[in-house]
């Protein structure tokens, strides 16, 4: 029996974001969740993790609801001792929930699932040659998602919209661009975006290949743990 923490960089439990992955998962894995910002409050979250101008952002969310966005390299030193938290309590399998790049992270023994190593290597291989278009959530994050995406050929083009958002109105209107400019698929790069996004677009009659990192990440981690 698989014991897989999912370790969200904002608060848990993050169900909205780890659904996805649960679904292709073995029933006799053990679930747990797990979160960096786990018993902090607003302005403690955002006197020692608020985004810094000028410096890579994530953007996640807390208990309450509330979107939240985050200095990078805070949550990365932070996320580091999380993880090794989790691995203490029993942890097998730790998912991260997040699709940001954190250099160096290690585990012990567990297996360590980072996304944006799945999601871009699936991209890479599935839709090689392809014109694609990526959307991320924020426009400060338009830059690191170059560098991100940069073995892409041709270069991917970027768009920005909030899987936060009181409805998907933005999304839509973003994606639609894209494909308009010659986008052949679209990839959502924040483990924000799920199933209901892209019914979204669906609803909204876009009918190219919608990537997104839950359905991506389970795809490829089930069959390692049947």
């Amino acid at each position: 029996m698989h014991t897989v923490t999912f370790l969200t960089i904002g608060q848990s439990p993050r169900p909205d974001l780890s659904v996805a992955i649960e679904a292709e998962l073995p029933p006799t894995a053990r679930i747990r969740h797990a979160g960096v910002l786990d018993g902090l409050g607003r302005a403690e979250v955002e006197a020692r993790f608020g985004a810094v101008r000028g410096r890579a952002t994530l953007l996640s969310r807390l208990t309450d609801g509330a979107s939240v966005t985050l200095d990078a390299d805070a949550v990365g030193a932070a996320l580091a001792a999380r993880v090794e938290q989790v691995e203490a309590e029993g942890a097998d399998v730790v998912v991260l929930l997040c699709t940001g790049e954190f250099p160096g992270l290690r585990t012990r023994r567990a297996r360590l699932v980072e996304p944006d190593a799945l999601l871009t290597g699936y991209v890479g291989a599935a839709l090689r040659g392809a014109r694609i278009g990526v959307v991320v959530p924020l426009p400060e994050q338009v830059a690191e998602a170059r560098t991100k995406w940069r073995a892409l050929d041709p270069a991917p083009a970027f768009t920005t919209a909030s899987p936060y958002a009181d409805d998907d109105g933005a999304l839509c209107a973003a994606a639609r661009a894209r494909l308009d400019a010659g986008a052949e698929a679209l990839v959502l790069d924040c483990m924000g975006y799920g199933t209901r996004h892209r019914e979204a677009l669906r609803a909204a009659g876009i009918t190219a290949p919608v990537l997104t990192p839950g359905a991506v990440v389970g795809a490829m981690l089930g069959p390692l743990l049947a």
